[in-house]
């Protein structure tokens, strides 16, 4: 990307180690090669041009190089040693920088020249004491090593300052000892040989002959930490400390970092204009300026530090710097090189700027192989193989993953690069995923929303952190089982319509006090061709008992008259009139097509299957449960019954569809409601009910009749139920316009006198039958029973000449009592005082008698009467006589069969002539 390239030792596709060794075997180490060429691939940080004035004339203090492993320190040592060794090149280097920095401090650093520069990797353990490297080295120290030894008894068990001090005045030396604190640490100390305390002499020598003479001596050690006695001896003399700091100022610490990594890995990155670099990634710095929320008086810092950074965008660097590596055991900037240099190499041409989306996932040249190979941690390997798993979770579970997810692979591999932060800076804001992977064109945040939802709710090792998501080896109990629900391949046996259905039918009919009234029904996807197959043996038409069947569609159909009645025709032969159909809202999908609710139903079965491994499982079930059921709850809004029939052309079938303002269970008792105040027709069901009495109907076939359509396109009466009917049709009976033949046994109807109030009450336990019960149990029309009782019967005149007619007389005008009194208004006899000699008329026994008589009415009423007059089972009665006005052949065969035996009675009747 404009021209810009890689150093030459980062193009091959194995990377070489970049950790600087001082020298070694094959003379290639960084003071082996010529300053130049060690130089040129040097920035001037501000602690390596401190340490260069510190080893400059002039200079009376040794040099203590502090850092972990990774920061440079050994690039920082070699490059003293070539200030003081080629002090031509290095004046050459500064003067180049300080014109290309602009800064002049830069060339006026004094250098130091003529002196004898050891420098030794000390960790390579190639010397076991340290005046064996100044003796092996020096060149005057074989001859203060053979005089040291000559000494005989005299001899020290370490050379001496005199004879180390003879030693540099032959030569003045600029030592250099890299990884002290390595090998001192290594020391060990035993009585015969305390190596570790001849060591620690030794250190104190050479530092004071570095403070107090420094013409002949120039000390240069690096440490890991100043905490370590390897450094004790050296801080006593005040040293100059180099530790990466820059002086304390932290803009500087990482303005000098950022450089020194660009030009450690590019030839040309300053010769790229910053003009050029900030139109390439103009788009992406002013969506993160939107994206985060930076204030104005803040762009122009930031805009500076979009340049200076690229071809890497700031936010990466700082998180590598401030919040990866630094969590790890990764070597600081030697990794960090290693790093941005394999995702240079992978993304750097197509990418105008890198950032934490172009660590691919499943590309490790994209610099995931460098960073896991220099952090070590065997639990970032695993959530990396946790993130790849939900990546193929998300393109199983969406089928149109490339259109919905179209940065999958980027949002995942950032949000895995910053989950493996430290503590609460784990993880990334949405915000922030959305500038990873906005390059040239601006992402549009509803479609990036859209996309991150997808990618959260079908991954199941994502967590939701407050605002921020964040990917954990654990898994998300929410996310996984969310993640199941959204993939299709998994529920191909129709197990989540199956449960949808089954919710359904609970949050309409699910309470016990609807389901003893209700058959609540749900169809299936299938319902217009084939409804019944797919649902249980128990809800087959042939199975229904008499609960009212409630049919919930799936969908609205297109035309909702001519479907319902061709849906009838096709798929139910009976109890047509029976139905009530149960419409979802205009506009809504089919509940087997809509996803929110399949995936719903399937979440919570899954939940309820997982409820054993976790108790989040269980919370999750309650909570998809509700949410299901609220929706459902919501979904109905109307329903339809059968109006108006036509067997021939079911097209021309006429519906009611009524509004419903009540949801879920109480939907059953809204139908009713609306079916009896709105539908039902008294009037026509009275008609109906007087028609089957006119012709003496059993009541059995009347309530069959009313649970088909009415034929000849009639208006259909609604069906309300067995026991609702028979409810109506006693309120009938008690209005007096219609009697019950009760199987033979009793007749209903009114008594004289009796209001419809006090009647109902009394009729309504009667009528109790059911089933094929009911079929013998008859409509009469009052006219067909002697009386209706509703009202004083009216007494005829006499017309004479009749005759009494014994036990069945068929006189049709009432007889005087036989003790000369008359029948009153209130039924009862009225006795005439005296009898024939003007007495009251007595029985045998010598007791009086009381005539009692009461109109026709049927034989319950009359059982009541001889309560009334109190008559009980022992009371003794005489000159009983029972009038029928008119029955059938069968209904007096029936009465003779209830007549007590051990009496006798005498029959007259008159017979219609054939």
């Amino acid at each position: 990307m404009l021209g810009l390239t890689l150093r030459e030792e980062f193009r091959s596709k194995r990377l070489k180690g970049t950790a600087i060794e001082l020298s070694n075997d094959s003379n290639t180490g960084a003071t082996q090669i010529a300053a130049q060429e060690f130089l040129n691939i040097t920035y001037p940080t501000h602690d390596l041009l401190k340490g260069i004035e510190a080893v400059g004339p002039g200079q009376g203090r040794p040099v203590v190089v502090i850092g972990e492993r990774g920061l440079g320190k050994s690039h920082l040592m070699a490059a003293l040693f070539h200030a003081v060794n080629d002090a031509a090149s290095t004046g050459a280097w500064l003067n180049s920088w300080a014109t290309t920095l602009r800064d002049p401090k830069i060339s006026n650093i004094a250098l130091r020249d003529g002196m004898q520069v050891i420098g030794e990797s000390l960790h390579r353990q190639r010397y076991k004491f340290l005046w064996d490297l100044l003796f092996d080295r020096h060149p005057h120290g074989s001859y203060i090593k053979g005089k040291w030894e000559g000494m005989g008894v005299a001899k020290t068990d370490i050379p001496s300052d005199k004879l180390i001090m003879e030693m540099l005045e032959a030569a003045p030396t600029m030592l250099l000892l890299d990884e002290f604190q390595t090998w001192y640490d290594g020391l060990t100390n035993t009585k015969q040989y305390p190596w570790k305390n001849w060591a620690f002499n030794f250190i104190q020598i050479l530092s004071e002959i570095a403070k107090d003479r420094p013409d002949l001596l120039v000390l240069v050690i690096s440490v890991r930490n100043g905490g370590s006695d390897a450094y004790q001896q050296v801080h006593r003399v005040n040293p100059v400390a180099i530790d990466f700091k820059a002086g304390g100022n932290a803009e500087r610490i990482q303005q000098d970092r950022r450089r020194m990594l660009l030009h450690r890995l590019f030839d040309n990155r300053l010769q790229i204009a910053n003009g050029t670099i900030e139109a390439l990634v103009a788009q992406h710095v002013a969506e993160y300026f939107r994206l985060q929320d930076i204030p104005p008086s803040e762009q122009d810092r930031k805009r500076t530090e979009f340049t200076e950074s690229w071809p890497y965008a700031p936010h990466l660097l700082r998180l590598l710097e401030e919040q990866v590596l630094i969590a790890t055991d990764a070597q600081e900037t030697r990794d960090m090189i290693r790093i941005l240099a394999n995702l240079y190499k992978s993304r750097g041409e197509t990418s105008p700027v890198l950032t934490a989306a172009d660590f691919r996932l499943d590309d490790d040249a994209s610099g995931i192989g460098a960073l896991l190979d220099s952090v070590s941690n065997e639990h970032h390997r695993t959530l990396r193989a946790k993130a790849q798993q939900n990546i193929i979770s998300v393109t199983e579970a969406v089928s149109n993953h490339a259109t919905l997810a179209p940065h999958l692979q980027e949002i995942v591999g950032a949000l895995w690069l910053r989950s493996i932060a430290v503590g609460n800076l784990a993880g990334a804001e949405p915000t922030t995923l959305q500038v990873d992977i906005t390059r040239d064109k601006v992402v549009d945040d509803n479609a990036f929303q859209v996309e991150l939802s997808t990618i959260v709710e079908n991954s199941f090792n994502i967590h939701q952190d407050g605002p921020r998501l964040v990917f954990r080896e654990e898994e998300n109990p929410r996310a996984k089982l969310m993640a199941c629900a959204r993939n299709d391949k998994l529920f191909t046996d129709g197990a989540d319509q199956a449960q949808l259905s089954k919710q359904v039918r609970y949050v309409i009919g699910g309470t016990d006090e609807v389901a003893k009234v209700f058959r609540v029904i749900a169809l299936p996807k299938s319902w217009q061709t084939d409804p019944w197959s797919a649902l249980d043996e128990t809800e087959q038409p042939d199975r229904w008992d008499e609960r009212l069947p409630i049919l919930v569609l799936p969908e609205e159909p297109e035309n909702i008259a001519p479907a319902l009645g061709r849906w009838l025709k096709d798929h139910l032969q009976k109890r047509r009139n029976t139905i009530r159909f149960l419409l979802p809202r205009s506009g809504s999908l089919n509940a087997y097509q809509d996803r929110d609710l399949l995936i719903l139903a399937r979440a919570e079965m899954k939940a309820q299957e997982w409820s054993g491994q976790s108790p989040e499982y269980k919370k999750l079930h309650t909570e998809y449960q509700s949410a299901l059921r609220d929706m459902l709850k919501k979904r109905f809004d109307r329903f339809a019954v059968l109006h108006r029939w036509n067997f021939a052309d079911p097209s021309q079938c006429v519906f009611s569809v009524e509004s419903l303002k009540k949801q879920g269970a109480q939907i059953p008792e809204g139908i009713e409601e609306a079916l009896v105040n709105d539908l039902f027709v008294p009037e026509d069901f009275e008609d109906l009910v007087l028609e089957a009495a006119a012709e003496n109907s059993a009541v059995g076939k009347l309530l069959r009749e009313l649970q088909e359509p009415r034929p000849a396109g009639q208006d259909c009466i609604p069906w309300l139920g067995e026991t609702a009917m028979k409810e109506r049709i006693l309120r009938l009976c008690a209005k007096g316009k219609i009697a019950i033949n009760l199987r033979g046994m009793e007749y209903l109807q009114t008594q004289p006198g009796e209001d419809e109030d006090t009647a109902w009450k009394r009729l309504r336990p009667k009528l109790s039958y059911t089933g094929r019960q009911l079929d013998e149990v008859f409509l009469m029309a009052p006219s067909a029973v002697p009386t209706t009782g509703g009202s004083t019967p009216v007494t005829p005149t006499p017309t004479g000449g009749g005759d009494a007619g014994g036990l069945f007389g068929g006189a049709t005008t009432p007889q005087p009592s036989p003790f000369g009194g008359s029948t009153g208004a209130g039924g009862e006899a009225q006795p005439t005082p005296g009898g024939i000699f003007g007495g009251t008329p007595v029985a045998p026994g010598g007791k009086p008698r009381i005539p009692l008589n009461n109109p026709a009415t049927s034989p319950l009423n009359l059982i009541g009467k001889l309560e009334g007059w109190g008559i009980g089972p022992a009371t003794k009665v005489a000159e009983v006589a029972i009038k029928v006005s008119a029955a059938n052949g069968a209904q007096l065969k029936e009465l003779l069969k209830k007549l007590p035996d051990g009496m006798t009675f005498e029959i007259s009747l008159e017979k219609e002539d054939d």
